[in-house]
């Protein structure tokens, strides 16, 4: 029992990337660059360029250069949007599907480790010690998330459904124009340049130097 509730607390931690993951950069000439919060590189990149690296190479994209920034994840929102706007880059506003998505899985997640935790706790006073050690685990994750949770946006019922199924459809269709840009070899103009070579920044050169 004790494995059980351990592994189900590590598998409700577990969120696997999508592209509806990804920090879209919309640039002034009409390309958009999606990149994942692994390629983007927050201490590389400098004040004039943010960097990312993809296939083992690093690029650049020059700030000046960039439109907008629009985000599909309240996720990557939350865990990238100080940084970006750091740079003074305008970022579009969440749309209220992924508000409500987002918002509606935090608090379900923090119901079921919520769960998890009172059985936990009960055996534990029930006579198992094992589970003292247990129960803190999805007592202190479902306190985290719902903390992240706004409950204005939390949905119910044949409401949470629809959204669950527009959130698949979603990311059915964004995978989709992945593959189909993938397969027609269009990469951004940035994708193409060089990867990044030392520069007079001090600090760009000590960061990619101790990579």
């Amino acid at each position: 029992m004790p494995i059980v509730v351990i592994a189900q607390a590590i598998i409700s931690s577990i969120s696997i990337p999508t592209e509806a993951d990804n920090i879209n950069i919309h640039m002034k000439d009409g390309e958009l660059i999606s990149l994942t919060k692994r390629e983007l590189k927050q201490k590389h990149s400098t004040p004039t360029d943010i960097v990312y690296k993809r296939d083992k190479e690093y690029h650049n994209i020059a700030v000046a250069d960039i439109d907008y920034i629009r985000y599909e994840s309240l996720d990557t929102y939350d865990k990238t949007v100080n940084f970006i706007d750091e740079y003074n880059i305008m970022v579009k506003e969440l749309d209220q599907h992924v508000l409500d998505y987002y918002n509606t899985k935090r608090y379900k997640k923090s119901r079921t480790s919520q769960t998890l935790a009172v059985a936990g706790w009960t055996l534990a006073v029930a006579g198992n010690p094992l589970f003292w050690a247990v129960a803190p685990i999805p007592t202190t994750q479902a306190a985290l998330t719902m903390k992240k949770v706004d409950k204005a946006y939390v949905l119910n019922g044949s409401e949470w459904k629809a959204c669950k199924k527009f959130q698949k459809e979603k990311i059915k269709d964004l995978k989709a124009k992945a593959k189909l840009k993938e397969e027609n070899g269009v990469t951004s103009e940035e994708e193409k340049k060089s990867p990044l070579m030392p520069t007079n920044n001090q600090e760009l050169e000590q960061n990619l130097e101790t990579k």
